[in-house]
């Protein structure tokens, strides 16, 4: 897993995890339920926002609490056939905690 930029905002409940480098372009965002996907034009997923995140915790089982500390997140993209899997690695100042959620998202094809 590569360490991403974050921040979480209370008011809003809404992770927002990027790997968006310097030279990288957002050029479309889709959306599926919560989750709000950043794309590039080549179709590089380099952000991601989780709307209600705090429900997505307690549909885990975790404490939203331990958002008071959260620290880092890390997170972890692994597209295959027609699904993407996100793993998200969340870090609190007084331990480590690690979620993982698998997502199926259907990709639309793109004709050339």
């Amino acid at each position: 897993m590569e360490k991403k930029k974050f921040s979480y905002d209370k008011y809003s409940d809404s992770l927002i995890v990027s790997s968006r480098q310097e030279n990288e372009i957002v050029k479309n965002n889709f959306e599926v339920g919560d989750i709000i996907f950043s794309m590039t034009g080549k179709g590089k997923i380099v952000a991601i926002e989780i709307r209600e995140f705090s429900s997505f915790l307690e549909s885990c089982n975790i404490d939203t609490a331990i958002l008071e500390n959260l620290s880092d997140v890390e997170l972890k993209i692994l597209p295959r056939r027609e699904t993407i899997f996100i793993a998200l690695n969340l870090k609190f100042l007084e331990g480590a905690v690690t979620l993982s959620k698998s997502i199926p998202l259907v990709v639309p094809l793109v004709s050339q």
